[in-house]
């Protein structure tokens, strides 16, 4: 019994740092070119500041910004890069998926969130002043506008509403601060907790079946 226990711990402890490993790795890439302060000239296109109130309404508009650019048959250099970018920021930002991410200044995702939603600003912008589509880009825009002046709340300003981007440069999370914002550790520490159970449920139903297939063989026919 105690050796079985001893073999489950052990089990469990690789499993541990399987999970703390791999996600260190993903995490590596954010820290390697996450640049919190970005200075020399634009690479690619630069992108607008947009505030911390802003940042709600057009999350609430961005799928529809994307489907208007998805339908949108007259392209050029800015609306590819800004298309391109508005969709790799949103990736790195973890898909918007993380709570907190637009209201929290403090979160590690809410500089991420900043650009991928400039970024879908920046698109609708340029779609607005682009002769295929003009008449619906303009549309939403207004639609936007008549709703960000509807609340001064909307407003709001932030540490990360000043900041300008660049199409050329993806803007990573912030886990040089994740570790002291309390709701990240608790999700990566859920996340951590649900890859362990995985993990250690595939070892246990991999255990069943190869037990079960031991004792088959021992059958006699």
């Amino acid at each position: 019994m105690t050796s079985r226990l001893e073999r489950m711990l052990a089990n469990a402890g690789c499993v541990w740092l399987f999970t703390v490993a791999s996600w260190l790795a993903v995490c590596a890439p954010a820290w390697a070119h996450h640049q919190i302060v970005r200075k020399g000239p634009v690479v690619g296109i630069a992108i607008p500041a947009i505030a911390h109130g802003e940042m709600l309404v057009i999350a609430k508009y961005r799928a529809t910004i994307l489907d208007q650019a998805t339908h949108h048959l007259q392209t050029d250099p800015i609306f590819l890069r800004l298309a391109g970018f508005v969709s790799l920021q949103y990736f790195a930002c973890v898909w918007g998926l993380v709570p907190g991410s637009l209201t929290d200044e403090g979160s590690p995702f809410n500089e991420c969130s900043h650009a991928y939603l400039a970024g879908a600003r920046a698109l609708l912008a340029h779609m607005a002043e682009m002769s295929d589509g003009q008449s619906a880009a303009k549309a939403l825009q207004e639609r936007i506008n008549t709703e960000l002046s509807s609340d001064p709340a909307f407003g709001a300003i932030c540490s990360n509403s000043a900041e300008t981007f660049d199409s050329g440069v993806i803007v990573w999370p912030d886990w040089g601060i994740a570790f002291t914002h309390s709701p990240t550790v608790l999700m990566l520490s859920g996340l951590s907790a649900l890859a362990v159970i995985g993990l250690w449920s595939l070892h246990f139903i991999f255990n069943l079946k190869r037990r079960a297939t031991r004792a088959s063989n021992l059958i006699p026919f």
